[in-house]
């Protein structure tokens, strides 16, 4: 886990080269998981690797679905989430999952709630998303907003496959408003010098943290 986290900083553009640590450390040991965007599956091989994790993928690309499946992932389904008739595949399984991973997907959807809410059903009863996303009103981007800049990138919060922008609250509100129950909120700087400026996201989470982590529960009902 060392290496993949060394690999990565705020300049890195390889997606497949990517591993989120907050998000591999919020999914409990010997879950049933779903890996969504799993890309190649940094994420799925550790937590079946070190956790002893049962791990699915959706994934887009069938070059990445396959190097994930290679690597620990069951199934991976070949799923455009844009698209309601590729996602009835999934959806219309009995399967069910204690854990589903949103792992700084949901900005590429057009409707992430809809997506969240298709997700819930193969999430079993009192089951979690485990969701992160990247925060827009980060101080750097609030500083180019400042001077009339807004400049999309091949990577980062600004990101140009990004459709979606959310800052803590409004991520939090869209994801309550999928009739799930919000039980954590972590702000978080996970890559290069940003880590430095992390014991200060508890006080200034809005305007220091790159990204933030929702943890989501099902409700029983």
């Amino acid at each position: 886990m060392k290496n993949l986290n060394k690999e990565n900083n705020i300049t890195n553009t390889n997606y497949s080269a990517s591993f989120n640590r907050f998000v591999y450390d919020a999914i409990p040991s010997n879950s049933n998981c779903l890996d969504v965007g799993c890309s190649t599956g940094n994420l799925g091989s550790l937590l079946h690797k070190e956790k002893n994790c049962t791990i699915d993928g959706i994934e887009i690309n069938s070059s990445a679905a396959k190097t994930a499946k290679s690597r620990g992932y069951g199934e991976v389904f070949e799923i455009d989430l844009n698209s309601k008739k590729n996602s009835s595949v999934l959806f219309s399984e009995v399967k069910k999952y204690d854990v589903i991973a949103c792992a700084d997907v949901l900005e590429h959807l057009i409707s992430p709630e809809e997506a969240l809410i298709q997700l819930g059903k193969v999430l079993r009863p009192g089951g979690f998303f485990v969701i992160s996303l990247p925060n827009v009103a980060f101080v750097l981007n609030r500083l180019h907003l400042l001077f009339g800049r807004w400049e999309y990138k091949e990577f980062g919060i600004l990101d140009r496959t990004h459709l979606r922008f959310y800052t803590i609250n409004s991520g939090c509100q869209m994801i309550k408003s999928t009739g799930v129950q919000i039980v954590s909120v972590k702000p978080y700087n996970q890559y290069g010098v940003l880590k430095h400026i992390s014991p200060l996201d508890k006080w200034f989470p809005n305007l220091l943290a790159y990204q933030f982590l929702v943890i989501a529960k099902k409700t029983l009902n």
